[in-house]
C-alpha cells in the first residue's frame, strides 16, 4: 500500500509542477503583452513628442540663420551696394542656402526654388525654411535654408527602440520574478498536500495491516490480544477518518447543546487507554471542576481527541500527561521534547510539519484552532516545568 500511495503522490506532484509551469506562462503571457503594449504606446508618444521638439529646434535654428542673412542684406543694400557679397553668407557647413528675386530666379546658391504653404517643412529627412524678410533689399525677394535632419531623426529611433527593448527585458525578467513569487504560496501547499497525503497514506496503513493480520489469524483461534489489536486499529482508522471528514467535509454544526465538559473529557480519555499503555505514559489531573457549555458536542470531542492524541503521539517512553480544568481554561501538559518558541504559531497551521521526520501529518492543530476560534477562544502554546503546554482560555 505505502508503493502504491508514493507513485500516487510522485504522479500527483508531476501533475501540479505542470500545471504551476503552465500557470506562470499564462500569467507571464498576459502580463508581458499587455505591459508591452503599454510600453509600445508609452514608446510612440514620447517618440512623437521627441520628433516634435526636434522639428521644433531644427526650427528655431533655422530661423535664427534666416534672420542673420536677412540682416546681412539689408546692412549691405544700407551701405549703398548695389552687390551682394556672398563670402557674407556663409556661416556653418550644416546649412545650404539659396536667395531668389520676386520672379523666384536664383541669385544664389544651387537649390531650387521650393514653394509651401508653410514656411517650415519637412521632405525626405530635410527641413527647408522659406522666409521673405529681406523684403527685396538687393533684388532678395527669397531665402531658401535647408539643412539635413535624417541622421538625428535616425538617432532618435534607434535610442527610443534600445530604451523600449531594455523595458521590454526589464518587465520579462520582473514577470518572472512576480510569478515565481505569486506561486510560492501555490508551491509551498503543493509540498505540504504531498507531504500529508504520504503521512496519511502510512498513517492508515499501520491499522489496516494490523487488521488485516488480525483477521488472518482468528482463523487459529481468538483470544484477548487480537481482539484488543483489532480494536485499537479500528479505533485508529475512525479517529482518522473523523478528523478528515471534519476537516474537509464537515462545518462546525450551528445545532448546540448543553455539555458537561468534565465528564465528556473523562469519556475521550478511556478512549486513548490503549494507548497511554503501549507508551506507559501517565495520565493524571491538576484540577478538575464541572464546566458546562452550550455549543456543539461533535467539535468539543474532535478538539479533545486532538489534543489528547498529540500529547500522546509528541511524548516520549514512560512519560507523563497531566491535566487541568477550571471554569477559565482546559490545560493540557506533556513531556517530551520541547516546541521551539519560533514554531508554537506556526504548528497551528494546517499541514504543517516542522521537520520531515515528523510523526504528524499536520491537521490536529488546525482541527483545535478551528474549533477554538469558533467559540472566541483561545489557544496558547508554551513550555513550562519542562513540559509542552497546550492551554484553552475561554
Amino acid at each position: 500500500m505505502d508503493l502504491i500511495a508514493l507513485q500516487i503522490s510522485k504522479e500527483m506532484a508531476i501533475v501540479l509542477t505542470q500545471y504551476e509551469k503552465h500557470s506562470l506562462l499564462r500569467f507571464l503571457g498576459v502580463y508581458i503583452v499587455f505591459l508591452s503594449l503599454l510600453v509600445g504606446i508609452i514608446g510612440f508618444l514620447v517618440f512623437w513628442i521627441l520628433k516634435d521638439q526636434l522639428y521644433e529646434n531644427t526650427r528655431n535654428t533655422l530661423l535664427l540663420e534666416s534672420s542673420r542673412i536677412a540682416q546681412v542684406i539689408i546692412a549691405e543694400h544700407m551701405d549703398g551696394k548695389s552687390i551682394l557679397n556672398s563670402s557674407l553668407l556663409a556661416s556653418s557647413k550644416t546649412f545650404d542656402v539659396a536667395l531668389f528675386d520676386s520672379q523666384q530666379k536664383r541669385l544664389y546658391g544651387e537649390l531650387p526654388f521650393m514653394h509651401n504653404q508653410n514656411k517650415f517643412f519637412i521632405q525626405k529627412g530635410k527641413a527647408f525654411l522659406l522666409d521673405d524678410r529681406t523684403y527685396g533689399h538687393l533684388g532678395v525677394k527669397w531665402i531658401l535654408i535647408q539643412t539635413n535632419i535624417q541622421e538625428r531623426l535616425n538617432s532618435l529611433i534607434f535610442y527610443t527602440l534600445l530604451i523600449m527593448g531594455f523595458c521590454f527585458v526589464f518587465i520579462v525578467l520582473l514577470g518572472f520574478v512576480l510569478g515565481k513569487m505569486f506561486l510560492k504560496p501555490i508551491r509551498d501547499g503543493i509540498i505540504s498536500l504531498d507531504c500529508f497525503i504520504k503521512d496519511i497514506t502510512h498513517e492508515l496503513n499501520t491499522p489496516i495491516s494490523a487488521l488485516i493480520m488480525s483477521t488472518n489469524s482468528l482463523k487459529k483461534g481468538v483470544n484477548d490480544q487480537k481482539l484488543s489489536r483489532i480494536d485499537r486499529a479500528c479505533k485508529r482508522i475512525e479517529f482518522l477518518y473523523n478528523n478528515l471528514t471534519f476537516l474537509f467535509l464537515g462545518e462546525i454544526q450551528s445545532f448546540k447543546e448543553e455539555v458537561e465538559f468534565l465528564d465528556l473529557l473523562k469519556n475521550r480519555i478511556e478512549m486513548f487507554e490503549n494507548h497511554l499503555q503501549e507508551k506507559n505514559i501517565s495520565l493524571s489531573f491538576l484540577s478538575q471542576e464541572k464546566l458546562f457549555f452550550y455549543a456543539d458536542k461533535e467539535s468539543l470531542i474532535r478538539m479533545i481527541d486532538n489534543l489528547l492524541s498529540n500529547a500522546i503521539k509528541y511524548n516520549q517512553e514512560n512519560g507523563k500527561i497531566l491535566l487541568s480544568l477550571s471554569s477559565t481554561s482546559f490545560c493540557v501538559q506533556n513531556s517530551g521534547k520541547a516546541i521551539p518558541p519560533n514554531l508554537r504559531e506556526k504548528i497551528k497551521t494546517r499541514y504543517f510539519q516542522a521537520n520531515i521526520r515528523s510523526c504528524g501529518y499536520g491537521i490536529g492543530l488546525d482541527i483545535i484552532q478551528k474549533v477554538v476560534l469558533t467559540h472566541h477562544w483561545r489557544l496558547k502554546i508554551s513550555y513550562q516545568n519542562q513540559l509542552n503546554t497546550f492551554e484553552i482560555l475561554f
